[in-house]
């Protein structure tokens, strides 16, 4: 396809510092046109994904599809719910989507659960929470960089009494997490920025994105090495300092472990999600040249880490 306009899938709608962070230095955000690709049609629950390297696009299956077996992609965020992904695609599309998930209105993370979340609380306050903390959200993309950070607590803060029905993977409480962490990299907070990221590895994306080499979850989790990175970096003297002294040091985490650990996952999951010959492959491995080295570590090691990590989460954010 020489005549597209190159795109990264995976770009960030905020600009500033986490515009850097969340996208390819080596791709140009863009639009795509291709004839070949508007002939798939939508699944709220699709066995396939476009992959953009370069001015190439791809279409990579992300489970096992029969012979004859129509190919699916989702034209929207497929983590939204139920009423949420109705609501999108006839505004944008103009259809009413009766595939297996909105059949059974199910909602991203739900299929396998045995009680429907919300079994506790009637649909309208379902509705009205959902509803309210979207609206919030949305006053917090408009607004002035200073005062995002303020309005997305309080979204935040809708939810926070309804845990049991609401668990942070479930939208639209896992939206304003991700926003959380991007108002943190613009601000500059790279300690809030990654308690927000690790909140998403270890709670969020296991559960929107059930498969470890799914490409949205391998990019996020390279989001989160950049930022432990970043993070490292802040409170250094210079180039030569050691990588993880300064705010880090404090915690008492094992940091050249954990980067190790992270680097191992996405180094798996690199070729069955993108293919070696990706420009996200060849970014991974630049990436990983300029950090420093550490032997991948046992499962019951990184077991502890992630232990620590999840109580780290909690201390930086709440």
């Amino acid at each position: 396809m020489p005549d597209m306009v190159p795109e990264n899938i995976y770009s960030s709608q905020v600009p500033g510092k986490g515009k850097g962070l969340f996208t390819s230095e080596t791709i140009e955000p863009g639009t795509c046109l291709s004839v070949y690709a508007a002939q798939l049609n939508h699944s709220c629950n699709p066995n396939c994904v476009f992959i953009f390297s370069g001015r190439s696009l791809s279409v990579r299956s992300i489970e096992s599809i029969p012979a004859g077996g129509e190919l699916t992609i989702s034209y929207i965020d497929t983590t939204m719910s139920y009423r949420e992904r109705q609501k999108t695609l006839k505004a944008n599309y103009y259809f009413d989507c009766s595939c297996h998930y909105c059949s059974a209105s199910l909602s991203c993370g739900e299929h396998d659960i045995p009680e429907p979340l919300g079994a506790k609380m009637t649909a309208q306050k379902i509705s009205q929470l959902e509803i309210e903390g979207r609206r919030v959200s949305s006053l917090a993309e408009e607004a002035p960089l200073e005062k995002r950070s303020d309005l997305l607590k309080q979204a935040a803060a809708l939810f926070q009494p309804h845990e049991d029905t609401w668990p942070l993977w479930r939208y639209p409480r896992s939206l304003v997490n991700y926003y959380q962490e991007l108002i943190s990299i613009d601000l500059g907070h790279w300690l809030s920025a990654l308690g927000y990221a690790l909140k998403a590895y270890l709670y969020i994306e296991p559960m929107q994105y059930r498969l470890s080499w799914h490409p949205v979850r391998i990019v996020r989790t390279f989001v989160l090495l950049k930022i432990i990175v970043e993070a490292g970096y802040q409170s250094n003297e210079g180039p030569d300092s050691h990588l993880y002294q300064g705010a880090l040091q404090q915690f008492g985490s094992n940091w050249p472990l954990i980067i190790a650990a992270l680097a191992g996952e996405v180094d798996a999951a690199v070729p069955q999600g993108f293919g070696m010959e990706s420009s996200f492959a060849a970014e991974f491995r630049s990436f990983r040249e300029n950090v420093s080295q550490h032997p991948k570590p046992g499962k019951e090691a990184w077991q502890k880490e992630r232990v620590k990590l999840m109580d780290l989460a909690t201390e930086l954010v709440g």
